[in-house]
């Protein structure tokens, strides 16, 4: 099996390092009612929608973004075994997770862009897109879960 890059290497630290703030956070905030001290993404957003008018501030409380921070957080585990695995599915699911991680606010924000941009990497991207020699395959028989 070929070495990953480092710039693969570079995003699955990232994504492990945002999944684990994320799903730390929405545990926190899910527990406590209230964010974590090393969390600034929802008192961001609530300070914004705190002024931005009364009406989205009363209709959203801060325990409904627990959940979500805690799917999207542990949604980067599995995309990111998916694109251990090389399977097609993990780098749609690991683009649309850093896309929706910009939406953090914070030093999330800059780990997401930071995930993108290891993920568009042509070392990446060549690492990605090679297959392997297995066994089978040098025998004349293939394997069923490629």
């Amino acid at each position: 099996m070929r070495r990953p890059p480092s710039s693969f290497l570079l995003l699955t630290f990232f994504g492990a390092l945002l999944g684990g703030w994320m799903t730390f956070g929405g545990l926190y905030l899910r527990l406590f009612n209230q964010t974590s001290p090393i969390q600034s993404l929802i008192g961001s957003w609530l300070r914004i929608l705190s002024t931005s008018s009364n009406l989205l501030s009363s209709w959203i409380e801060v325990q409904d973004l627990a959940w979500p921070l805690l799917a999207i957080g542990l949604a980067w585990s599995g995309a990111l075994s998916a694109l251990w695995q090389r399977l097609r599915w993990g780098y749609l699911v690991t683009a649309f997770l850093g896309v929706l991680s910009l939406l953090t606010l914070g030093p999330g924000t800059l780990l997401a862009l930071l995930v993108l941009i290891c993920l568009r990497m042509p070392a990446t991207q060549r690492w990605l897109n090679s297959v392997e020699e297995t066994d089978d395959t040098q025998m004349g028989t293939s394997s069923i879960y490629r």
